[in-house]
């Protein structure tokens, strides 16, 4: 796990302890991160080949009760604000202006409900972006190219690993364009998703994966999808 993972991991771990006790049913301030994270992302832009352009620039709407609640605790919106950028810098995206995000009441929502607004990276000649899936493991990134790609010791292996630990094809991890999964291939260790032993389950981005050895992270990452 590397610096900017560890950092996010520690800012969810604030964000989540530190108020879960005074919002319990209501809604969770992680789920507000977790939000802004996913707009920006389908917000990201390709500029050129080194630039991805995001939003820089949020509205988050909240019932009334909960913007009631929410601002009860002063350093929600700063923490926020770190754990969103903290997600920015490992997808290499870039901002037109500061990073700014706000929460504001709407009374139409009910408890718990979150819509987001972005806006910021409007006027730019842009290409879209493609989310291309990766393995993290060993201090290397490996983007994964195929649909359907294998892991292990043997050269038969799509992706061969330095572990004796491993079957000669342990795993694989099969990927559809949006979504990915993993199906362990018979081995004779097994093949653990986030702690926990598996045959065969979906898989979400930055999940740990531990086979024979060596630990994984399963990456999903933006790259230039080619111009508009």
């Amino acid at each position: 796990m590397g610096f900017i993972d560890k950092f996010e991991k520690r800012i969810e771990r604030f964000v989540n302890g530190a108020f879960s006790k005074a919002f319990k049913s209501q809604i969770q301030p992680v789920e507000l991160a977790s939000a802004v994270k996913a707009k920006m992302d389908k917000g990201a832009a390709v500029v050129d080949r080194d630039r991805i352009l995001a939003p820089n620039s949020y509205v988050i709407k909240v019932s009334s009760s909960d913007f009631t609640r929410l601002n009860q605790h002063g350093s929600l919106l700063s923490e926020i604000t770190k754990q969103v950028s903290a997600h920015a810098k490992k997808q290499r995206y870039q901002f037109a202006e500061d990073l700014a995000i706000t929460i504001e009441p709407l009374a139409s929502l009910g408890l718990g409900q979150v819509q987001v607004s972005a806006s910021g990276s409007k006027g730019e000649s842009v290409a879209s972006v493609s989310w291309k899936p990766a393995l993290d493991f060993g201090g290397k990134r490996y983007l994964l190219a195929k649909p359907r790609t294998t892991v292990g010791r043997d050269s038969t292996a799509d992706l061969q690993v330095d572990d004796t630990g491993l079957s000669r094809t342990h795993f694989a991890i099969i990927w559809d364009g949006s979504n990915a999964s993993i199906e362990d291939l018979g081995s004779t260790n097994g093949t653990r998703v986030a702690g926990l032993k598996v045959s065969s389950q979906a898989l979400s981005p930055d999940t740990g994966i531990e086979a024979g050895r060596t630990s994984f992270v399963f990456r999903v990452v933006a790259s230039n999808g080619g111009r508009k």
